[in-house]
């Protein structure tokens, strides 16, 4: 019941404002929403079967950290 929910939601949101860029004709913008509302749908779905996913700033944290070690040095 809940995947057809969030389905539902996804499609409604789309249906929102998909209309709009289809209107001004604007692809590559169009192409972008719908990967990105895709990615959200995927996660959402994801996140409903509680599947793990990790943490995406633990991620960025560990690739920066050298970076602001370095920058901290005197």
């Amino acid at each position: 019941m809940k995947i057809m929910a969030i389905i539902t939601l996804f499609i409604l949101l789309a249906g929102w404002d998909a209309p709009h860029l289809i209107k001004k004709r604007q692809k590559k913008d169009l192409i972008v929403y719908f990967a990105l509302i895709l990615v959200g749908l995927t996660l959402s779905i994801l996140v409903s079967f509680h599947v793990y996913l990790p943490n995406p700033s633990k991620g960025l944290e560990t690739m920066f950290a050298p970076l602001g070690s370095w920058l901290k040095e005197d």
